[in-house]
């Protein structure tokens, strides 16, 4: 796979993408609904489970789509950004609800989205030997990977509690699981898509 700068267009259509997923995450998963559906209905430990299992792979999905749909480089990291910064604005425009524990719309929130897009560029630029699937796959496993142990160092410490040793494997696994799951989600939709927008995928 090869990569270029991205021009104007599709700097715009990373932004559109990041802007339009932020609204979407925001209103989708208003505060509570992720910890209720983490802890509650699927019972997992804490914390972090939502960060795995819902957050991260729902970031991932949204910074990939993008990036498939251009081959351009930075383009991870625009969406990224874009999709930050538009849950900051989202957040205090709507004074939207959102966990706490998340702290969505601080620095560290914005650190962290961040992270995961320089992971997702990291993977696409230096992996060229691979092919487009096995980029997504690889990328959204570390790239999920990356946003939960942040979470774990930077954030959950502050704002939740420190995970418990025993309960890593089982939250890592999930993580890794999800970000397969939702790279490989990218994957197929970034075709249709492609063709929808004509915009053509560089090989």
């Amino acid at each position: 796979m090869k990569l270029s700068a991205a021009s104007p267009k599709e700097i715009a259509l990373g932004v559109a993408v990041g802007a339009v997923g932020a609204a979407i995450f925001l209103f989708a998963f208003p505060a509570g609904s992720i910890s209720t559906l983490v802890h509650n209905v699927f019972r997992l430990p804490g914390p972090g489970a939502g960060i795995a299992l819902v957050f991260g792979p729902f970031l991932v999905f949204v910074v990939l789509v993008s990036s498939l749909l251009t081959r351009a480089n930075g383009q991870a990291l625009i969406t990224a950004s874009a999709f930050a910064i538009s849950c900051t604005l989202l957040v205090c425009a709507f004074r939207a609800r959102t966990d706490p524990k998340g702290v969505f719309g601080s620095v560290l929130f914005l650190a962290a989205v961040a992270l995961l897009g320089l992971a997702v560029e990291v993977v696409l630029v230096v992996g060229k030997a691979f092919s487009r699937l096995a980029h997504c796959l690889l990328a959204g496993g570390l790239a999920n990977a990356v946003l939960l142990v942040f979470y774990w160092l930077a954030i959950f410490p502050r704002t939740a509690s420190g995970v418990k040793g025993k309960d890593i494997p089982l939250l890592m696994g999930i993580c890794l699981v999800c970000g397969l799951w939702a790279a490989y989600l990218a994957w197929l939709v970034s075709r249709p898509l492609c063709r929808a927008l004509a915009l053509k995928l560089k090989e």
